[in-house]
């Protein structure tokens, strides 16, 4: 018997048998007419009752939360007490499942990559956060819409009726033109579609990156190689040349070939420092007789056509020696070669609020303000021609860049068109060593 049939049954031995012997005494007692009388009465008696306590149960039903269920002893009891521990385990899972499907929500939300479902006919179900960045999509206000509503790239509604390709969309929506996506179909189930998509700007920016680095290194190689090889045509032919001429022809490859080693000589330390998170080594570096060595090569590569001036007073810097010198170097001879004859270069190491601060000040052309932010991009130059004039590699900015990097330090450039510019490697307060390295003040007339 089934648990109705049982609670059926009990009711019935609990309601019926108490009014048939009530019945059955008045028969007894007083005849068969007493007996139908008590009969009737018991069980109107109980029918209301039965109906009260269904009334109850209903009013109960339709409003569970505004009603209070009766829970008396008895069939009705017990029932109403199992409706209610029903009832509340229904609630508890459902409120369990509205917890995980807010946790899944939040998980997907946090998903960098956006996703989207869609029906057979396009239709946006459900998308992430994620996918709003990427695709324009808000929900609810987009729910229902086809998504090639939003996403208006040609060829793409074409491509989501392919989905079995295994290529990408690459799409680029109008709320973020300077970003770049690339779009992927997934089947899911038998009629929706799972879209995913993610973030390739920098791929493309990397990928567009190495493709102009090997072109500008073959670009910056082929010229020196070509004045070589032309050259060296004249040496296979005695004849040719007499030997003054030899000479002047030695001393002009013996200069393009010491650029080509300067140029290799630069690739394999930006190679070296963009491969290491951190220098492999550190010391305390007196920064006065590192100033006092970047002064003597820059008088020497002024040849005395630049007033060159020094001041260093403050602590000493903890870092790698060989590469902080390699980025003043690069700073120092920038000022240099961009400094008309007869400018003033100003050397400084100095602790301002405190960070110690590396600075070179120039009298030279400047920069536009439209160059600043890519001037320590490889091979980038302001100025082409008058770069391979001065002889620069176009990797001087980029190393400096790395190099502050690797010291936890940043790069200020302050520059206008002909007043010259000032470069500043800041660099942060535990860099700063107890020791002193000053003052010292020098200054140098043109030689």
């Amino acid at each position: 018997m089934t648990g109705g049939g049982r609670w059926f049954a009990k009711t019935l031995l609990s309601s019926v048998v108490p009014v048939l012997g009530l019945a059955f005494l008045a028969w007894w007692s007083a005849g068969a007419a007493l007996a139908w009388a008590v009969a009737a009465v018991g069980f109107l008696f109980v029918v209301v009752v039965q109906i009260k306590q269904l009334s109850a149960l209903a009013a109960w039903l339709d409003a569970p939360e505004g009603t209070t269920l009766a829970d008396g002893s008895g069939r009705w009891g017990e029932l109403c007490r199992k409706l209610s521990h029903k009832l509340r385990d229904e609630a508890d899972s459902r409120e369990a499942v509205e917890g995980s499907l807010r946790s899944f929500r939040e998980a997907m939300d946090a998903v960098p990559d956006g996703l989207v479902i869609v029906d057979a006919n396009h239709r946006i179900r459900w998308s992430n956060r994620a996918a709003g960045e990427h695709l324009g999509i808000r929900l609810p206000r987009d729910s229902g819409t086809m998504i090639e509503h939003l996403v208006r790239t040609p060829g793409f509604a074409a491509y989501l009726g392919e989905a079995h390709t295994a290529a990408p969309f690459v799409v680029q929506v109008p709320a973020a033109r300077t970003r770049v996506y690339a779009v992927r179909v997934v089947p899911l189930g038998d009629y929706n579609k799972l879209l995913v998509s993610l973030d390739v700007t920098d791929e493309r920016r990397v990928e567009s990156m190495r493709s102009t680095f090997v072109a500008n290194v073959s670009h910056e190689l082929r010229t020196p190689l070509t004045v070589v090889a032309g050259f060296l045509e004249y040496f296979t032919d005695d004849s040719a040349v007499d030997a003054d001429q030899r000479q002047q022809f030695a001393r002009l490859m013996s200069d393009q070939t010491a650029r080509m080693l300067t140029l290799v000589d630069d690739l394999l330390m930006l190679s070296r420092l963009e491969a290491e998170d951190a220098p492999a080594s550190e010391e305390d570096v007196d920064m006065a007789d590192l100033l006092a060595q970047l002064l003597a090569e820059a008088q020497s590569l002024s040849a005395g056509r630049h007033q060159l001036y020094l001041t260093c007073h403050g602590q000493a810097l903890r870092g790698n020696r060989k590469e902080l010198h390699s980025a003043f170097g690069n700073l120092v001879s920038n000022a240099i070669r961009y400094s008309p004859v007869g400018g003033d270069i100003v050397i400084e190491w100095a602790v301002h609020h405190e960070k110690g601060v590396f600075s070179v000040r120039d009298s030279g052309v400047g920069i536009a303000a439209e160059h600043l932010p890519r001037v320590t991009e490889r091979f980038y130059r302001v100025d082409r021609g008058r770069s391979r004039e001065t002889g620069g590699t176009g990797l001087g900015l980029a190393i400096v860049k790395h190099v502050l990097i690797r010291h936890q330090a940043r790069l200020a450039i302050e520059s206008e068109v002909g007043e010259g510019s000032i470069f500043r490697a800041e660099f942060p307060a535990w860099r700063l060593t107890s020791g002193q390295t000053g003052p010292r003040a020098q200054g140098s007339p043109s030689l």
